[in-house]
């Protein structure tokens, strides 16, 4: 190897050396566009570039991406010759400053109890020692030992014996209540490991600038270790006032990073593959041809006479009457189309106006996004007593369409007072019924009248002849509205015959489909009132029923 050789490959030594010396730039998060399943994730970076080829590292990206999201934008003149994603196994365990925070505080707690571990065992080594040097001075061969000595002897025992034990106890005592905070330690900072934490996202940016400048970079891409839930709190202060709405977001993510103080905005959409419409294929449509055994010994005579003569078999026919190839989709993937508007044709997102910061270890944080005030509520009662004897509050809202609603659970708070949940489903076509729970002070009783209650055979049918009655009582100090269901039989043959006799009370509507009486009751305070119900049943005499 000449001279000129060795200079070249020390220069170009000397050039990867510098390279790979080269420090990375963090990248961190500095906004989240969150969908019901995934996000979108934003980071920025400052760059100080020489003029001409640049190689950056950005390091703090996820570990969890779609890679065909990735997108990468400079400042204006910086053109990207290329870059590439990776992800940095060899990198040191990155904890965050809370997670750091709380590993410092175990490691001086242990070492508090190794010293607390340290002290009961040299005063427990003392009191052996103690023991041993007075047994031996009492029971020393060849000296006089008086009572005055053996007295004196046996009360610094005693003394020092008790500040020893007391030390002993009192170590104990702290070390048992470090080892507690020790283990509330170990478990909060399992709980908030996040994970993937060993593993780091990096991102390598070849540049070229005509200048040396400051520049500024930003990084999207969609993870798929994100999601947000929509959750109501609906509150109700009392019958006739309207319902004060809230709209909560559960927000979690475990895709290895913390984001810190993020521009964060929820959507409702989710972005997928499946984002072009469904394409027809051709549908063909064939005779169908029916074979008996004969008629396929022929055919297949027929087909094997004409491969001997070098022909081409005719096709046989499916037994099918038709044949319809599944409809093709092509996909592919799109997320522009949920972001930065804060509502679309297909989605509603909700922009957080102060930062928010939610960490990667999959817990749940609860944040406030909308609160609505509905006046266009119906209160009404309803009972339905075959089925259960309570009365239930619900509350239909009349402009649902209005309102935006997600289908999302809902908490309900009736008086000051936890009901348990509810379903707010806004695609129903009907007004948006919900149930705000059991009101035990309006009273329904289902009773069999036997009196009313009958059979009776006739020549070639019999008839049963069946009534209940139910009683409902308003024990409020309001008047309220009530609604009853009852049900009734429906005949599934035509010698069946069902009729309601002219005993039953008047009902509000009857659905005859369902077999369901509606009674629309209006109760005043202290108000009792009685329903009857009564049908008859005409069958065969020798038939059974289902009753």
């Amino acid at each position: 190897m000449n001279k000129t050789d060795l200079s070249a490959l020390a220069l170009a030594t000397v050039m990867s050396a510098s390279a790979a010396e080269m420090k990375p730039v963090e990248a961190p998060v500095t906004g989240a566009t969150v969908f019901l399943n995934g996000a979108e994730l934003e980071h920025q970076a400052t760059l100080d570039l020489q003029k001409g080829d640049n190689v950056v590292v950005l390091e703090g990206l996820s570990p969890q991406i779609d890679r065909q999201s990735l997108q990468v934008s400079l400042t204006a003149g910086v053109v990207v010759s290329s870059f590439e994603y990776g992800i940095d196994y060899m990198s040191a365990d990155k904890r965050t400053a809370s997670t750091q925070q709380l590993q410092d505080q175990l490691k001086a707690l242990k070492k508090e109890a190794q010293g607390k571990e340290e002290e009961m065992a040299n005063a427990q080594k003392l009191l052996e020692l103690l023991e041993t040097g007075v047994e031996h001075s009492l029971s020393a061969d060849g000296v006089n030992v008086t009572a005055e000595v053996i007295e004196k002897n046996l009360k610094y025992y005693e003394q020092r014996m008790t500040s020893l034990q007391a030390q002993v106890k009192k170590a104990a005592e702290q070390l048992e209540e470090l080892n507690k905070k020790i283990a509330d330690l170990e478990r909060q900072i399992k709980q908030d490991a996040t994970p993937n934490a060993r593993r780091a996202g990096i991102l390598t940016l070849t540049l070229n600038t005509p200048k040396a400048m400051q520049a500024k970079a930003e990084i999207r891409y969609f993870t798929k270790s994100a999601r947000w839930k929509p959750y109501y709190d609906l509150r109700v202060e009392e019958v006739g006032k309207p319902i004060d709405l809230m709209l909560k977001a559960f927000v979690s993510q475990n895709t290895g990073l913390d984001w810190k103080k993020v521009a964060l905005t929820l959507s409702t959409g989710t972005p997928s593959r499946s984002n072009s419409i469904p394409e027809f294929t051709t549908w063909f449509i064939r005779r169908k041809e029916v074979y008996n055994s004969s008629a396929r010994e022929v055919r297949a005579k027929a087909c094997a006479n004409a491969g001997a003569a070098g022909m081409a078999p005719e096709p046989m026919m499916m037994d099918v009457a038709m044949e319809m190839a599944e409809p093709m989709m092509a996909r592919r993937a799109t997320i522009e189309d949920y972001t930065e508007q804060s509502e679309q044709a297909l989605s509603v997102s909700y922009k957080i106006d102060i930062p928010y910061t939610i960490l990667g270890n999959g817990k749940e944080q609860t944040i406030a996004l909308k609160e609505q005030n509905v006046d266009s509520v119906e209160y009404k009662y309803y009972g339905a007593p075959k089925l259960d004897g309570a009365t239930y509050l619900t509350a239909t809202i009349k402009n649902k369409e209005q309102l935006g609603l997600l289908e999302a659970t809902a908490a309900i708070t009736y008086n000051n007072t936890y009901y348990g949940e509810t379903q707010i489903d806004p695609n129903r076509a009907d007004d948006l019924k919900l149930t705000l729970g059991d009101d035990k002070q309006i009273t329904i009783e289902r009773e069999k009248q036997q009196d009313f209650s009958k059979q009776k055979m006739l020549s070639k049918s019999q008839e049963n002849v069946v009534a209940y009655k139910i009683t409902v009582r308003n024990n409020k100090k309001t008047p309220v509205a009530l609604q009853i269901e009852e049900p009734f039989p429906i005949s599934m043959n035509s010698e069946i015959v069902v009729e309601l006799t002219g005993k039953t009370s008047d009902y509000s509507n009857k659905d005859e489909n369902r077999g369901i009486l509606t009674f629309d009751l209006d109760l005043a305070p202290g108000e009792q009132k009685e329903i009857v119900v009564e049908y008859k049943v005409t069958y065969p005499k020798d038939w059974k029923l289902n009753w």
